[in-house]
């Protein structure tokens, strides 16, 4: 009897939850047992081995002595999206990560990211923080600080560490406390302040580290001339005590002609503000601080960013052997890329990170 004959016999036979053998013992389940995310689980690894819709129809309806049609195939693989269960992963660009690491010596690691998207960047941020947490851990540290920026790309970026924590089955630090750096900036999307970034961290394995957090409970923006008497006020002055504790710094930036930026909007509120950084040659922020083509910007403005780090402090830990991680990519509402605040901070006089995390487009413009 051919194949297919016998397929169409053991369709027409008598209902039954499983396939046996001539001898009662059963073989493999038929698709009336498996359930929803166990039927799941066929169409995605299909669909990731590169089978078309069709095909993983075909497939499924011999190898399981069933009836599935191609659309049936559309739901499924949309919950598992939703859901994060099938998940783009760019290759990295060694070539181009290697011309960085050849021409600024001194980054202790640079990783191109073959791709214009940003959530793919993240990822990768995500995973050279997984790199040096396993670091820290085989040089017996057991509690690791890390400190956080805000804006949408670092809320992408702690998302990715955290789903990358819950699954990671490497020896970590026991413990991890994690910072806000800054004060949120938008009273309609609260999502980008670093103390919101504390809700995705939760949720842990047995094995996996304990959370704690040192949040910052500021006002975004304050007057200059008050920022140091601000930052000495009972609830404040906590989260600056425990800056020295700092292990990792993460951290993203923007370009100042992007009208995207969260930095500008911020500062075209304020009479004043916005022009004198323009006179002053601004071209982007990181940490919502203001840099120049050659660094950091010190010009006086009427008001300033409650920060717990400053620009100017950040070569000086990256000396006592601390790490300052930039993640950048293109705007992920224009996609604009970020080559030009890029150069200036690896040009900067002062070194401003140690590692570096970047999208391959931003990689060939500043190599050029």
């Amino acid at each position: 009897m051919s194949r297919n004959s016998a397929l169409k016999s053991t369709r027409n036979s008598a209902p039954s939850s499983e396939q046996r053998s001539p001898a009662g013992e059963k073989t493999r389940p038929v698709w009336a047992d498996l359930d929803k995310r166990e039927r799941m689980s066929v169409v995605c690894r299909y669909f990731c081995q590169g089978y078309r819709l069709a095909k993983i129809a075909a497939r499924i309806s011999e190898e399981y002595s069933t009836d599935f049609s191609r659309e049936s195939t559309y739901p499924m693989l949309m919950e598992a999206v939703r859901n994060g269960w099938i998940q783009y992963v760019p290759p990295l660009e060694q070539f181009l990560g290697d011309k960085i690491e050849k021409r600024y010596s001194w980054l202790r690691e640079a990783r191109v990211v073959h791709t214009s998207q940003f959530e793919d960047v993240a990822y990768y941020g995500a995973e050279m923080l997984i790199t040096l947490l396993k670091n820290m851990r085989s040089s017996i540290k057991t509690t690791v600080h890390i400190g956080f920026a805000g804006g949408h790309a670092m809320r992408t970026l702690a998302r990715a560490l955290a789903r990358l924590l819950r699954e990671s089955e490497a020896e970590l630090p026991e413990e991890l406390v994690l910072h806000a750096l800054v004060a949120g900036f938008d009273v309609f999307d609260p999502t980008t302040d670093p103390n919101s970034f504390f809700t995705l961290f939760q949720k842990h394995t047995p094995m996996g580290p304990e959370f704690k957090f040192v949040g910052l409970h500021a006002p975004t923006v304050v007057e200059a001339d008050q920022y140091d008497s601000l930052r000495n006020l009972e609830g404040i002055k906590e989260s600056f005590d425990q800056v020295d504790k700092l292990d990792i710094i993460v951290t993203s930036a923007a370009i100042w002609a992007d009208e995207h930026s969260t930095f500008r909007k911020r500062m075209l509120k304020s009479p004043g503000c916005f022009d004198t950084l323009d006179k002053a040659g601004c071209i982007g922020d990181m940490l919502w601080l203001p840099l120049g083509p050659e660094g950091p910007l010190t010009v006086a403005t009427r008001v300033r960013t409650m920060t717990l780090v400053e620009l100017t402090e950040l070569t000086t830990r990256i000396k006592a052997g601390k790490h300052v991680v930039l993640v950048l990519g293109p705007c992920a509402m224009c996609r604009k890329t970020k080559a030009q605040i890029l150069r200036a901070i690896l040009t900067s006089k002062d070194r401003l990170i140690s590692h570096l995390v970047i999208d391959s487009l931003s990689a060939r413009e500043i190599l050029r």
